[in-house]
């Protein structure tokens, strides 16, 4: 399949078990999950709209077209291969599980279109989005349980209850990294770091000051910090910047890192300690980057398709069959090894979990009370989703982080782990295990 054309997009898209009973409000019916149900002194009476004898529809809004249709396929092969492997198994309940999915474009107004869609008119009684913060306010008003791939602050906050981010965040994966270049060495102590950050589709610039404050923690002196997204084309004039800053570490923060490390390349420099950061964790994104993203750090979120850094499990052995079956164009390095498959392949486990919980009666508000009741909820290919709760989301947290090689008989980058699992060292100063969520709280606000 041809990557280098239609992932020069993905990150920006991207950047673009406990059980818990059920206590609800009595509330006057309408058609939106959450508020459809009968309620009495015992609990709902009936299952909300969406849930039928026969299925339970699951609604996404994802890019299908364009350039970034690619991570479109991926959110959806990862989630149709997960139900397919359950509806396989007899469904929930009996229930076979229908995820209707609608294309967005990259369009935030259509976006928004899709969610009230799947909403008003198929009634779903959950949602899937890439990173739908323009449709957060309404999934809030109607109070559907909703995936997303986190990042920013909005999905991280306690303000939207619903909301649950399945992959990671921008300031804790960049403390992680942080902690990771310590213990491979990188870290000196007065090392100079740039930072080049996206405040575009998805916008980072909210963490600016924590993420700057991360690196002083260790010592470091961040001696610029740039905009750059993929419109602007070109790095060249970054590269003399921080050429003529003596820059030691490159922070990369945006999408277009790679442009950067091409126009290091075509002007002979890069840093003396090296560069790379969250963004830089998708294998398709580094393959654009060619030979020159040798050495480019990036992390992941879950495991290799071997099972590295740990041990190879029942768990990848299903999660490989499941999408042979059913999502057989992600049986490829470039998509078993995605932070989008590996996080959307989790949070399907995580929805199929809290359906099921629900027995014969299934409504939106026991699925959400279910999710933000787990603790060290295991996945199998990822690490543990530590914490769901409104005001703790911390999703699997932990990472592990490793340095691009290219291959140049393939033309493709890999990389393997070069450390364990760890989370950040800085949780404690930041405020302890909920921090993301305190920081995002301020941020949002109420």
């Amino acid at each position: 399949m041809t990557r280098r054309i239609i992932a020069l997009l993905f990150v920006a898209a991207l950047l673009a078990g406990a059980c818990g009973g059920r206590d609800e409000d009595e509330a006057e019916p309408d058609n939106s999950p959450g508020s459809a149900t009968e309620t009495s002194v015992s609990g709902p009476t009936q299952s909300d709209p969406g849930v039928t004898d026969d299925e339970i529809l699951v609604g996404a809004s994802v890019t299908l077209s364009g350039p970034t249709g690619f991570l479109g396929e991926e959110v959806t092969g990862a989630i149709n291969a997960y139900f397919g492997m359950v509806n396989a198994e007899g469904g929930i309940n009996g229930r076979t599980l229908r995820l209707i999915t609608y294309d967005d474009g990259g369009d935030a107004g259509q976006l928004l279109a899709n969610i009230r869609r799947l909403v008003e008119e198929d009634q779903v009684v959950s949602l899937v989005t890439g990173l739908g913060d323009v449709a957060l306010d309404y999934i809030d008003q109607h109070s559907v349980p909703t995936l997303t791939f986190g990042v920013s602050p909005t999905s991280f906050a306690s303000r939207y209850e619903t909301v649950f981010p399945i992959v990671g965040n921008a300031l804790l994966w960049t403390q992680e990294t942080i902690a990771g270049l310590d213990e491979a060495g990188v870290i000196e102590d007065g090392m100079r770091v740039g930072i080049i950050y996206d405040n575009g589709l998805i916008d980072i610039s909210p963490y600016l000051d924590a993420i700057q404050e991360s690196w002083e923690n260790v010592g470091a002196e961040v001696v610029t910090v740039d905009p750059l997204t993929l419109a602007t084309g070109t790095c060249d004039s970054l590269v003399l910047k921080y050429r003529d800053l003596g820059v030691d570490y490159w922070d990369f923060q945006t999408a277009a890192w790679y442009l950067c490390v091409q126009a290091g390349d075509q002007q002979g420099f890069e840093p003396r300690l090296g560069w790379g950061g969250w963004p830089a964790s998708v294998p398709t994104i580094a393959s654009i980057a060619g030979p020159a993203v040798d050495g480019v750090w990036g992390g992941s979120n879950g495991d290799q398709p071997d099972g590295a850094p740990r041990e190879f499990t029942p768990a990848h052995e299903e999660f490989l069959a499941a999408l042979e079956e059913y999502a057989p164009d992600l049986v490829d390095p470039a998509h078993l090894d995605s932070p989008a498959v590996l996080g959307y392949w989790a949070g399907a486990k995580l929805m199929v979990d809290a359906l099921e919980a629900q027995g014969d009666i299934v409504t939106a508000a026991g699925v959400t009370e279910w999710i933000q009741g787990v603790e060290d909820y295991e996945i199998g290919v990822t690490p543990p989703i530590i914490s769901m709760a409104p005001d703790c989301k911390t999703g699997s947290e932990v990472v592990w982080i490793g340095q691009w090689e290219w291959d140049d008989a393939t033309e493709t980058a890999s990389r393997v782990p070069s450390t364990d699992y760890f989370s950040s060292p800085q949780k404690e100063e930041f405020g302890g295990e909920c921090f993301l969520t305190a920081i995002s709280d301020e941020i949002v606000g109420d």
